[in-house]
């Protein structure tokens, strides 16, 4: 069975390639010709409740944004405090500013606080929020796999001509948390890699001719596939192998035909398990558009039992009506021949679907 299940894994890979950062497109940004380039910094605090039926994921951030600008104001009034609230409110008045929106947000994005402070002759405005986050959640060979956890943040305070972001770390967790029971990362999930780039993107303004900047933030992280392999993949394979093993250990002969109900007694329970699991295993498997590894598995294990059924009943047909040369070619073919044509239909339709 383990090898049985190492060969499966094998063949997942093989057949359904996965690409996360081919999706990134690295293009190339001139900052020669914008009045304020913001450097940035983001680090995530949390990421929970990560949905792929949904296709989206909750997160809380910190995000730094430093650009050059007249201090002299700040420095004066200031010194080299850090200032908030209405103070900070007040004097991000009287200075240009980046302000952004999160553009996969599902609704405006909860701020828990912003400062300000003045830190090697620049501006650095700091802010911790919250959002719920849409992204583009396929991943068809669930449980196996990666997920791209991004995050669109929009400038509109100004066009390109006006800023530009320019992508800088991306950060998981804060250092001194690590080793006192803070787990970034929430469910059976584990992070992989971080990755940040910056788009040029035309908005609905004066035609769709004018262009504000994006920084998109990427977020691998890995399923811990172990509790879904023992919940839903081996279960499904053992059915599988149960329904091929029924028909081979009680084969039929002219003076044995009663062996069939047998077949037929096992063949059937193990028929109505499939759908009976999948339904208990709802809230384990994601709903998605697209049918992915575990939907497969339960068509294929189907498919199985059903022929083993259909064998059983045309081989039973054969003795009972005294035709024993089809009879004894069907049980041949049963034995000698049909676990192939499972094993080459496997590898056929996961082929199939991988590709559709």
């Amino acid at each position: 069975m383990k090898k049985i299940l190492s060969l499966i894994v094998l063949l997942i890979f093989i057949i359904f390639p996965e690409n996360l950062y081919s999706k990134i497109k690295n293009s190339k940004i001139s900052y020669a010709n914008t009045d304020h380039v913001v450097d940035t910094e983001i680090l995530f605090d949390e990421i929970y409740n990560i949905d792929i039926s949904g296709g989206h994921f909750d997160a809380t951030a910190e995000i730094m944004l430093t650009w050059d600008g007249d201090i002299t104001a700040f420095t004066k009034k200031f010194g080299n405090k850090t200032i908030h609230g209405e103070k900070m409110e007040k004097f991000l008045k009287t200075v240009w500013y980046p302000e952004f929106l999160i553009a996969n947000s599902t609704a405006a994005r909860t701020t828990f606080y912003r400062t300000l402070s003045v830190e090697n002759g620049k501006f650095e405005l700091f802010e911790k929020f919250g959002s719920r986050l849409t992204i583009d959640a396929e991943m068809p060979r669930y449980p196996f796999g990666n997920l791209d956890l991004y995050m669109e943040i929009s400038a509109y305070s100004g066009n390109i001509d006006q800023m530009l972001f320019k992508p800088g770390k991306i950060k998981i967790g804060h250092k001194d948390s690590d080793g006192h029971g803070h787990v970034v990362i929430k469910g059976n999930w584990t992070y992989v890699k971080s990755a940040s780039e910056v788009q040029n993107r035309s908005s609905l303004n004066h035609g769709g001719k004018e262009k504000f900047s994006y920084l998109i933030s990427h977020v691998e992280v890995v399923h811990d596939y172990w509790d879904s392999v023992q919940k839903i993949i081996f279960p499904v394979t053992a059915i599988i192998i149960l329904s091929m093993l029924i028909n081979f250990y009680f084969p039929l002969e002219r003076d044995r035909a009663t062996t069939a109900y047998w077949r037929f007694y096992g063949n059937w329970a193990l028929f109505f398990a499939v759908p009976a699991y999948k339904f208990a295993l709802q809230g384990e498997i994601p709903t998605t558009h697209y049918i992915g590894l575990i939907d497969f598995l339960f068509i294929f294990s189907l498919f199985i039992v059903t022929a083993n059924l259909i064998l059983a009943f045309t081989s039973h047909y054969y003795f009972i009506y005294d035709n024993p040369k089809k009879a004894i070619a069907t049980e041949n073919f049963i034995r000698k021949r049909f676990p192939f044509v499972a094993l080459i239909s496997f590898v056929g339709l996961l082929f199939f679907i991988s590709r559709h």
